[in-house]
């Protein structure tokens, strides 16, 4: 809970409007870091694929 703490002084302090606006950001940056988490993930399953193959 601590690490939400932030939220409450954002809130106090900025408009609602800018509030929406700042979370909409953060989620379209969560979401880009979960694809290319994804990408590389997979990229690594590919490698170890290959790998084994070789052995």
């Amino acid at each position: 809970m601590e690490m939400l703490s932030w939220m409450k002084k954002v809130d106090t302090r900025m408009k609602k409007s800018s509030l929406l606006q700042l979370i909409d950001e953060m989620h379209g940056v969560i979401h880009a870091l979960l694809v290319d988490n994804k990408r590389y993930k997979d990229t690594i399953l590919e490698l170890k694929k290959a790998l084994e193959q070789q052995q």
